[in-house]
């Protein structure tokens, strides 16, 4: 079973040790670096998760709600919104349906805790990348047309 926990000083080494392909997804290490400089430089972290299988970890993730910097190219007309920052399936655990059960929670606990706020779940994908942009496309996100980064912008309404 499929569940998510918060990374903690109890759990983060497992987390750190979790490895994919760099090309699509940057490490775990550089993931929870940044969640320190964001909480350092706005007060506030992202949400970090690790992914597990029952209590075996497999994957990670990091969203960030109603983002107090600015996406570069992200225009959402002043609403608040969810930002799936970092996705990662751990190599050993690909294709296993890990990722699509993570989605599917997170998602469903943003509709749940938006409170009419927020109307908009982004992530972004890299263009190399042919099997990400239909992976989120599965759950509704659309290509915005946007570039955040080098990385193209999808958007999920909630």
């Amino acid at each position: 079973m499929i569940n998510l926990k918060p990374v903690t000083l109890k759990n983060m080494w497992e987390i750190y040790e979790l490895k994919a392909d760099r090309n699509l997804v940057a490490p775990n290490n550089q993931s929870l670096a940044e969640a320190y400089g964001y909480y350092a430089e706005y007060g506030k972290s992202p949400l970090v998760y690790g992914i597990y299988n029952c209590d075996m970890p497999v994957g990670f993730m990091m969203v960030a709600y109603d983002p107090p910097h600015k996406f570069a190219n992200i225009n959402n007309n002043g609403q608040a919104f969810y930002y799936l920052w970092r996705l990662m399936i751990d190599d050993a655990h690909q294709n296993k349906g890990y990722g699509r059960a993570a989605m599917k929670l997170v998602i469903a606990e943003a509709k749940a805790h938006a409170h009419g706020e927020a109307n908009a779940f982004y992530t972004s994908v890299v263009p190399e990348s042919t099997v990400t942009p239909s992976f989120y496309g599965s759950f509704g996100f659309v290509k915005t047309g946007e570039i955040d980064e080098g990385e193209e912008v999808m958007r999920l309404e909630l």
